[in-house]
């Protein structure tokens, strides 16, 4: 019987103590041996006696989980049960909400094997391991403005709360942007926004660059060189309304493999929450996490 940590963050926006319940069943129905594992202030903590860890929770419990793997993120399958404030990844990879649908789901791909699962290669921002999304600029801004308990209250609804009370004081910082395209070519250039995206989708079910997925071995980034309000709110109905962001001169694309910012430019925005630490470089970790699904 495998065995299975399931790691949950028990203060995520949609965190319930019976979905909890209902998925631990469900799992222990399908044929896995459960240990429970809460999160706590100073991240994920894991048995060191799992052949798969379970995510429940958004993508902030993923990253908090992988940080916390370290060199085994490479070797340890991964599942992720949906939770928390908008779930980049599980909407991504399709995994069920449904308690019993979703384990029945993992059992399958489990016992499929690995050559079914889907490898993404792991990038850093310094030490800190990205499992969907980065941004600096306004979206940044606004994320490090939510209120936690408003967001647990509204969900995403938070964000959006945060960047009008934002309107008023607009930040604008440039910055220079240097890197490694995937094949290989440097760029320079100035912006006063970046988003770095892995993730095929961005902000709940929205897709900022078409070639952002979880399996490619490059980043998305997406820039703004002026970030102004007028700006921002084209991004965003951009986004919004599917459009070819590029093509119509909203935002600049580019696939990197490695991404260099001048100095440091706070705050950071990782997988939807603010991140106060400093750090100048996105470069591949050399780790691929191997989502079972």
């Amino acid at each position: 019987m495998p065995a299975l940590d399931l790691v949950y963050n028990p203060v995520s926006g949609s965190f319930s103590d019976d979905h909890l319940e209902a998925l631990r069943d469900a799992l222990i129905e399908a044929g896995f041996r459960v240990t429970p594992m809460p999160t706590t202030a100073a991240g994920a903590r894991l048995s060191g006696q799992a052949d798969l860890v379970c995510v429940h929770g958004g993508d902030g419990t993923l990253r908090d989980t992988v940080q916390a793997l370290g060199e085994r993120a490479g070797s340890m399958p991964i599942c992720v049960a949906p939770s928390g404030t908008i779930n980049l990844v599980a909407r991504e990879l399709g995994y069920p909400r449904s308690p019993r649908r979703f384990a029945e789901a993992v059992r399958a791909a489990w016992d499929r094997g690995p050559e079914s699962w889907v490898q993404s290669p792991l990038y850093r921002l310094g030490d800190m391991p990205i499992v969907s999304c980065v941004s600096i600029g306004p979206d940044s801004h606004a994320v490090a403005r939510v209120d936690s308990g408003l967001k647990q209250r509204i969900g995403r609804y938070a964000y959006v709360v945060a960047l009008a009370q934002q309107m008023r004081e607009w930040p604008r910082d440039t910055m220079t942007i240097r890197g490694e395209l995937a094949d290989g070519e440097r760029f320079e250039y100035e912006a006063e926004a970046a988003i770095v995206s892995h993730a095929a989708l961005y902000a709940g079910p929205f897709q900022v660059s078409p070639g952002a997925r979880l399996g490619a071995d490059s980043v998305e980034l997406i820039t703004v060189k002026r970030a102004t309000r007028l700006g921002t709110i084209a991004l965003s109905l951009g986004v919004l309304l599917r459009l070819p962001l590029a093509r119509m001169g909203i935002a600049d694309i580019r696939t990197c493999r490695r991404i260099e910012f001048d100095r440091c430019v706070t705050p950071v925005q990782v997988d939807g929450d603010h991140m106060p630490e400093c750090a100048f470089a996105i470069a591949p970790s050399g780790l691929t996490l191997s989502y079972v699904v």
